[in-house]
């Protein structure tokens, strides 16, 4: 029987009723009480590493939950973190990376109704995850709504549905049934052979809208590293030629990624492509803005 530890890290999974509003209170322990039927193929530990709404999560918060893994490590076939869904992606894709080494599954799940509350997909999603963190493939995923995604493709794309994840650019990596069988359908890639060992959080992320003032970019002059989230394929527009090739006289790193959920950037599509490849913006492939975010906090990029 497998041995796991779960990392409870608060989210709307863990969430009670306040005057406030719903706000992070059960242990992981009350977690687990929930789900009974774990007994039947893993025993479970416990490590309450915080209890945040994952909007306030930040970098050394999800280093946090990456130390706490690497620390058990030798301990326990795997692990599985309950995690807020609002920014479940950013720490999965993280992670991704920073655990990238590792031959132990690390699984992310959460909820969009709370523990306990009426036709809650809080006790479905912990047990689905805790199945495939026994099943032994190793890597960072998520599971959610009985779907099991790649840490680096996973997107919440609904602020309120149940099933509010899909997999970017890929199909999920498999399923598990509503009779707890893991069916993996795309094959896991196998570990790396190292890992980030430490991450820059100082990477700004800015949408491009029609209307962009170009003087905008004046104020950025320096800064470390700015990801451009650009229309379509990829492309700086003629009138913000001339602000962004200074930015990047200035000493930042600039990086292209696309609006578009699939598809990727292809800078060699377009005259405006060229134009960002030829003042030297790096372009972020068909990585997701979580999972490209990520990869520059690391240094990978």
């Amino acid at each position: 029987m497998k041995k796991l530890l779960l990392i409870a890290t608060g989210g709307t999974i863990a969430c009670r009723e306040t005057e406030n509003g719903l706000s992070p209170a059960l242990s992981g322990a009350e977690l687990l009480d929930c789900v009974p039927k774990l007994s039947e193929f893993c025993t479970m530990d416990v490590r309450d590493l915080m209890q945040l709404d994952s909007t306030d999560m930040t970098a050394d918060d999800r280093l946090r939950i990456a130390h706490a893994v690497r620390q058990n490590a030798e301990r326990y076939d795997g692990f599985v973190i309950a995690h807020g869904t609002d920014t479940l992606a950013y720490t999965a894709a993280l992670l991704y990376h920073l655990l990238a080494d590792l031959v132990k599954p690390v699984v992310l799940t959460g909820s969009m109704l709370p523990m306990g509350a009426p036709d809650s997909d809080a006790p479905r999603n912990l047990l689905d995850a805790c199945r495939v963190a026994a099943d032994g493939h190793a890597g960072v995923v998520a599971v959610l709504c009985g779907k099991i995604l790649a840490g680096n493709r996973t997107v919440k794309f609904h602020s309120t549905q149940i099933d509010a994840f899909l997999s970017a650019g890929m199909p999920p990596l498999g399923t598990v049934g509503t009779d707890g069988r893991v069916r993996w359908d795309v094959p896991v890639a196998p570990p790396a052979q190292s890992a980030p060992t430490s991450l820059d959080p100082h990477v700004l992320l800015i949408k491009l809208t029609p209307d962009l003032d170009p003087t905008f970019f004046a104020a950025l002059h320096g800064y470390p590293k700015v990801m451009l989230e650009t229309f379509g394929a990829g492309g700086i527009p003629t009138r913000l030629e001339s602000a962004v090739r200074a930015l990047i006289e200035s000493g930042t790193r600039v990086y292209i990624t696309s609006q578009c959920t699939a598809g990727g950037v292809h800078l060699h599509h377009y005259a405006v492509g060229h134009r960002a490849e030829a003042m030297g913006a790096i372009s972020l492939g068909d990585r997701t803005t979580e999972d490209a975010l990520a990869a520059v906090m690391c240094g990978e990029i």
